[in-house]
């Protein structure tokens, strides 16, 4: 009877161990994968350094390198003015001149940038004489700079743009201090290589900038 019982266990547990692994092994939950910080990139804006909407540019602002026989003149113009959003007024530069000579304009409004610039860019008449125009910046360890905005072989408005190369000092020095860039000059360099000089025409509107915030150190160590 003891025999009987004894098998009738063994049998019983042996099925119970067999339906077990019929059922395979236990699946395991997969864990949910961690999130991934998303890298906050840093927003750049555009903003106008120059409409020409209210400035006033007497003729002082101009002066001349190279030749003594070169003349030229600006004046604030109303006519056709560029695509800009809402311009109505621009900047209209002459020279009587050609290539080596140039035509600096000082403008009267410091042109001035206290954040992080990416680029620069104005909108610019061309009358196709392939003249070349550039800006002068002083950058904020003081060394002057010469960008080229581009040739003037072109009819009609068109807006110019240059990148600020990393040669152009920008961020702080010191984080606690705040610094900033300045276009100081802007030149035009006639194309036309005759013997005797023409008159060279251009047109300016809206000289703006791209920029965004830089970084400071807002972490005080007095603790």
């Amino acid at each position: 009877m003891k025999q009987l019982t004894r098998f009738l266990f063994i049998f019983i547990f042996s099925i119970a161990s067999f339906a077990q692994d019929a059922k395979g092994p236990k699946e395991e939950k997969a864990l949910p994968e961690p999130k991934s910080e998303k890298k906050q990139l840093p927003v750049y804006t555009t903003i106008v350094l120059e409409d020409f909407e209210t400035t006033q540019f007497p003729e002082s602002s101009i002066t001349y390198r190279n030749t003594g026989y070169q003349k030229g003149g600006i004046a604030i113009r109303d006519q056709y003015p560029s695509p800009a959003k809402d311009s109505k007024k621009y900047l209209g530069i002459k020279i009587l001149g050609k290539a080596g000579d140039v035509i600096q304009l000082t403008p009267p409004k410091r042109l001035v940038i206290d954040k992080y610039c990416q680029s620069i860019a104005m909108w610019v008449y061309g009358k196709d004489l392939s003249g070349e125009l550039s800006i002068m910046i002083r950058d904020s360890e003081g060394t002057s700079h010469r960008l080229i905005m581009g040739r003037l072989n072109f009819t009609g408005w068109r807006e110019l743009r240059v990148n600020l190369p990393k040669e152009i000092a920008q961020m702080d020095k010191y984080l606690s201090q705040k610094t900033e860039i300045e276009i100081t000059k802007i030149m035009y360099n006639p194309g036309n290589t005759g013997r005797l000089p023409v008159w060279n025409y251009l047109y300016i509107d809206d000289i703006t900038a791209v920029v965004r915030e830089k970084m400071y150190d807002r972490q005080s160590d007095e603790w």
